[in-house]
């Protein structure tokens, strides 16, 4: 049977801050690094939320990401 152990997690913000000549929108991430493993989705939607309230920009999307080693 594998194991799965976490190694580490990031969780990145992409914002809408404009549009190109076609009218297609351009975009920005911020990337935040080395989370812990036990945060939940709802969790991170809520942090996400209020982090994103502070930007002029609005948020396009969520994404966590997660490393693990699998032995």
């Amino acid at each position: 049977m594998a194991n799965v152990n976490f190694l580490g997690a990031t969780f990145r913000l992409k914002y809408v801050t404009g549009h190109n000549d076609q009218n297609e929108p351009l975009f920005t991430t911020q990337t935040y690094r080395n989370l812990n493993g036990s945060h939940t989705a709802e969790e991170l939607v809520a942090v996400a939320s209020g982090i994103a309230s502070l930007s002029s920009h609005p948020l396009d999307s969520i994404v966590k990401q997660e490393t693990t080693d699998l032995s």
